[in-house]
């Protein structure tokens, strides 16, 4: 009678952990939900809009630094650049997010909550056309058809809200540069994931947006300090969900998926966002937001077999 040699549990693990799709694409989407859970933060912040997002930055990076450190025990793993491109790269992708979240965060308070993550996750359409030039990664039918109902479906959002014609243009114009600004974050995230880990990566982002987002806040002269335990307790809150959690899940991903389909699951955020906006600040959501979302979730599906061009790609340092 044969039997089975038993699988350990660290070999399933490990397994699981191994350059996994399935587990990127779930770590992917968890991570766009909680940044979607910004705006609750930034409406209630009794701090400037950038100065949240400093804080978001200041309270996380203890937690990030002490994740890099177990991260780095592994022998095969780095943490210090090695050349000029690695550091401007990691500089780059930390200004870069500084400035996306700074204006991300000003369109929160001056357009919709719908608006503001809609306009945002226009992100797609600028990474696809770099991802195109600087990694030849090809617009398949699938991937286009993909695109094109996740953008449909977040403009239903929009349209469905009845929000479209009360909106601040000034928001959604701050809304549409962070789109830009979180493009090139990343497209230098993709490239810095072929030699970095990712808690490596959420560092030195973490590190040089906080002095971004520091130095921004001191120029628009911004209130800086909350005036009570639970305006600093909501900040703490915030580093944790929003940048540790859903940063940490975001980098994860990237590093498991096509430039193109990485950006495309960050459109599951405008329909958290509005499930939050019908929760807490009472902006009804409608049978044809509903439809928005699931429209959304079905262009993320149809898109999913994109990641199969860059796993053809991975290179063997890819952590």
């Amino acid at each position: 009678m044969s039997h089975k040699s038993p699988i350990s549990l660290k070999s399933k693990l490990n397994t699981l952990f191994s350059d996994s799709p399935t587990l990127a694409i779930i770590a992917a989407l968890l991570g766009s939900s909680f940044i979607a859970l910004s705006p609750l933060f930034v409406r209630f912040s009794e701090v400037g809009t950038t100065a949240t997002a400093f804080y978001r930055f200041f309270f996380a990076l203890p937690l990030v630094w002490t994740w890099m450190i177990f991260d780095n025990l592994k022998p095969e793993l780095y943490r210090t650049p090695r050349s000029v491109r690695e550091y401007i790269l990691l500089i780059a992708a930390g200004f870069f997010l500084g400035m996306d979240i700074t204006f991300w965060h000003l369109a929160m308070i001056k357009t919709s909550i719908v608006n503001a993550v809609i306009l945002n996750a226009i992100t797609p359409v600028f990474v696809a056309f770099a991802a195109w030039i600087f990694f030849k990664e090809k617009i398949t039918l699938p991937l286009g058809v993909g695109m094109a109902l996740a953008l449909s479906g977040s403009f239903i959002l929009v349209s469905a809200s009845g929000s479209a014609q009360e909106s601040n243009f000034q928001g959604d114009f701050y809304a549409l540069i962070s789109a830009v600004f979180y493009a090139a974050f990343m497209i230098c995230l993709k490239e810095l994931r072929k030699s970095f880990s990712a808690p490596t990566i959420m560092f030195w982002v973490t590190l040089v947006g906080m002095y971004t987002l520091g130095v921004t806040a001191h120029f628009m002269n911004e209130v800086v300090v909350p005036y009570s335990a639970n305006g600093w307790f909501l900040l703490v809150v915030l580093a944790l969900i929003v940048h540790v959690l859903g940063g940490g899940l975001m980098s994860y991903s990237i590093g498991h998926l096509t430039a193109t389909f990485s950006s495309l699951t960050i459109l599951i955020g405008p329909f958290v966002a509005g499930i939050l906006g019908w929760l807490v600040f009472s902006e009804a959501m409608s049978w044809q937001q509903a439809t928005g979302g699931v429209i959304i979730i079905i262009g993320i599906v149809l898109s999913r077999q994109t990641r199969l061009t860059f796993q053809r790609k991975k290179t063997n340092n890819n952590p």
